[in-house]
């Protein structure tokens, strides 16, 4: 998995480990005992997130195709289902408690992932 250094809306920057495959992507978290403060993990494309099987309670922002924030989802405890709605596109990561308030249209700024596939 590839690490990138990203903020959103100003804030960070943070680490971002980014799921490209099929199988990153639908592996996740699950087996992770957690996260280190500060890192993210990026689920793109991905509009829903389970936590069934899930370690520890994650935060999650649902990203737009532009990037844009669209919900965040704090606290989402092992063996639930969080849906970002029919605009969401990518799905960021975290262990709950570290991320700070991030309002809905701040942009994530994910350095060289715009080359890798465009926006639809």
């Amino acid at each position: 998995m590839d690490g990138k250094l990203i903020s959103i809306g100003g804030k960070g920057p943070w680490k971002c480990l980014i799921a490209e495959r099929v199988r990153e992507r639908m592996h996740g978290l699950l087996g992770r005992a957690g996260l280190e403060t500060g890192t993210l993990m990026l689920l793109d494309p991905c509009g829903s997130v389970h936590t069934f099987g899930m370690k520890f309670p994650i935060d999650l922002i649902f990203l737009d195709k532009n990037r844009g924030v669209l919900k965040v989802s704090r606290n989402v405890r092992p063996c639930r289902i969080a849906c970002g709605g029919i605009r969401a596109k990518a799905v960021l990561e975290a262990q709950t408690g570290w991320l700070p308030e991030l309002a809905r249209g701040e942009v994530a700024v994910i350095p060289n992932l715009a080359s890798r596939k465009p926006i639809q």
